[in-house]
């Protein structure tokens, strides 16, 4: 039975749709239980995702046609006060999502996360004139003391995102999971239209997903595993070419581990005339990173320069996908960071023939590495 409202129609819309299926893959990641579509009765919330006694509320709404989301047009959109209502008295989370930015809002609560307590959010974070009209407008709205305000919006979330972004999400979400990312997106996407009002579990998902020929990769699980042999092997490389095997540290290496180990990590581009030791750099860095604890995948470029895709030049890694698909798999065992560190990559310069070729695949890895959240 299909209650009023419309909900058919939303699943309709092509962004909510992606979003729904971006909360999906996470659920299939293991981070989440289950998912709800169009509860009945919650009119101010496309789903409910369930993680443990902990409840989620996503709104996902694609633009506004003034291309923001200030707090007065949330508030318009019934969007506070839907936030007001769910988090009241409780431990729950609400999820933003749009095409077009919702700053005012965002930035009230990144300073309320930022904060230590209400009363330093209160007296040190909403000096601004924005902020401060922002949350006299949430107080107003939301019915409650200062502290409450403080509180609900520490568990608010708001992500600014485009058709595009996310529908590379979806599909870079799902390619270290199935070994046909493609059709298992296209089952996950019917799964989806007719889930309407039907709570999904992890578990019923994939099993769903296996009978219709889309099982997990089971060899994932030994992803970490892959990746550190697979740099073993370069520093093994590496270190045959050492004098007496050992590296001489360098304050660039240090330079450069502290700058991906910080709290705004950064892509990172070692250059530096032949001969000068960039390699043995690389290779400090590589174990500096390690003993932070982060997931390394390390290889000479110039080694594998015939390779055709990038998951040609996984496979010839001893690797079953791509080294960024791999590499991002591994760090969904422990949700350690993760770096991906291209030895040699001026070697493609020196190549006659196929130097766009390669430039290609490097290129293709760099977009691979972004949804991945892996750092290079």
């Amino acid at each position: 039975m299909t209650l009023p409202g419309g909900p058919a129609a939303k699943l309709g819309n092509r962004f909510e749709k992606l979003w729904t299926l971006s909360e999906l893959v996470r659920m299939l990641r293991g981070e989440t239980d289950s998912l709800r579509i169009e509860e009945p009765g919650l009119d101010s919330a496309e789903f409910v995702v369930q993680s443990g006694a902990r409840q989620e509320f996503h709104q996902a709404k694609r633009s506004h046609s003034s291309g923001r989301w200030s707090i007065a047009m949330l508030a318009s959109a019934g969007v506070l006060s839907a936030i007001g209502d769910l988090l009241r008295d409780n431990d729950h989370r609400f999820v933003f999502a749009s095409g077009s930015a919702a700053r005012e809002l965002e930035d009230l609560c990144e300073a309320a996360t930022s904060a230590k307590s209400f009363s330093e959010f209160k007296h040190k974070f909403l000096d601004a004139e924005t902020r401060a009209s922002g949350y006299k407008r949430l107080l107003d709205t939301w019915n409650c003391e200062g502290q409450s305000v403080w509180k609900m919006l520490r568990r608010v979330e708001v992500h600014t995102i485009n058709d595009h972004e996310l529908e590379t999400k979806v599909k870079w979400g799902l390619a270290p999971l199935f070994i046909n990312a493609a059709g298992a997106q296209d089952k996950l996407s019917t799964i989806v239209d007719d889930a309407v009002h039907r709570t999904i579990e992890r578990d019923e998902l994939i099993r769903e997903l296996r009978a219709a020929g889309y099982a997990l990769r089971q060899s994932l699980g030994n992803a970490r595993h892959a990746v550190a042999e697979a740099t073993d092997r370069y520093l093994a490389g590496v270190r045959r070419n050492l004098i007496k095997g050992s590296i001489i540290p360098r304050e660039e290496a240090t330079e450069i581990i502290a700058r991906l180990t910080g709290d705004s990590p950064s892509d990172c581009v070692l250059t530096g005339r032949a001969g000068m030791g960039k390699t043995a750099c690389v290779a400090e860095i590589v174990e500096g990173l390690r003993q932070a604890g982060v997931h390394v995948l390390a290889f000479r470029l110039d080694r594998h320069m015939s390779a055709t895709s990038t998951t040609d030049l996984g496979r010839r890694l001893d690797l079953e996908e791509s080294p960024t698909l791999i590499l991002d798999a591994a760090t969904k065992t422990d949700d350690k960071p993760a770096v991906l560190i291209v030895d040699q990559l001026d070697a493609v310069s020196a190549m006659s023939g196929r130097s766009s070729e390669a430039f290609d695949i490097i290129e293709r890895l760099l977009f691979e590495a972004k949804p991945a959240a892996v750092r290079t």
